[in-house]
């Protein structure tokens, strides 16, 4: 069980105010909400919500990371679905249709949630009309997410969804050619391949082969980005082809 925290309604209600599933909505109606709900305090490497009771709590991440899973019972492998941080909510599916989703919810760190059970929640959506609608815009930017995730699971090797993850969370050092990682993305190998729907070990070499083409470099052991050029000539599928023809003593494609 989580911690409940006895903090002001008026640090949940800065945490609303930046948050896009309450974008749109009164002053007045986010301090009634941000009154209303529980304050929730989570160790590292807790599941907070597994499939049987995602259709409880609508929770929305008020500090920290949390990773949304489905796993394989009998080999224990997982697939990350979405990396949620300060703002987000879950579980929307469980929200929207008050059936149990079954997909389970991880700190990656030290999190604080705030909570509200679902058929409160959902008295919310239908007097507050702002809120639905930030609602379904959330919901239709995760769909996208998926989608997105489920073309590179079908279309790509790992090589190329690992460097469509990074140029995802690319942060960019003005115009240099390098560049450093949104923080949401210092993961364990393993989370890392998780959110591409690999191993830790297919993972590990395929860094190191980027490690070696001077597309990504290690800085006090955090990962970055070398040439932010060359990861997206990586994400093109562009890099294997011209290294292969240039390996080869051929003419190099063209970049």
């Amino acid at each position: 069980m989580p911690a409940r925290l006895n903090l002001s309604p008026m640090t949940s209600l800065e945490t609303l105010q930046t948050s896009p599933l309450f974008a749109g909505l009164g002053r007045q109606a986010l301090k009634e909400i941000a009154g209303a709900l529980l304050t929730e305090k989570w160790p590292k490497n807790r599941q907070i919500v597994g499939p049987l009771t995602t259709a409880k709590c609508f929770r929305i991440v008020m500090r920290g990371r949390v990773k949304i899973t489905r796993s394989n019972s009998r080999d224990g492998r997982e697939i990350i679905l979405w990396l949620l941080g300060p703002g987000d909510g879950f579980d929307v599916a469980a929200l929207l249709d008050g059936e149990p989703h079954a997909a389970s919810a991880w700190t990656l760190d030290e999190v604080t949630t705030l909570c509200a059970p679902m058929p409160v929640f959902r008295q919310w959506l239908d007097r507050f009309p702002p809120l639905r609608l930030a609602t379904h815009r959330y919901v239709a930017a995760k769909l996208r997410e998926l989608s997105g995730l489920a073309s590179d699971l079908a279309l790509h090797d790992t090589s190329t969804r690992l460097a469509h993850l990074l140029l995802r969370h690319l942060e960019r050092d003005g115009v240099s050619d390098e560049g450093r990682l949104d923080p949401m993305l210092d993961l364990s190998r393993e989370d890392l391949a998780s959110l591409i729907g690999s191993v830790r070990v297919v993972v590990s070499r395929a860094l190191a082969e980027m490690r070696r083409e001077g597309i990504v470099a290690f800085h006090d052991g955090a990962l970055r980005i070398a040439s932010i050029k060359r990861l997206l000539l990586r994400a093109e599928g562009r890099l294997e082809r011209r290294n292969k023809v240039e390996g080869g003593g051929g003419k190099a494609v063209p970049a």
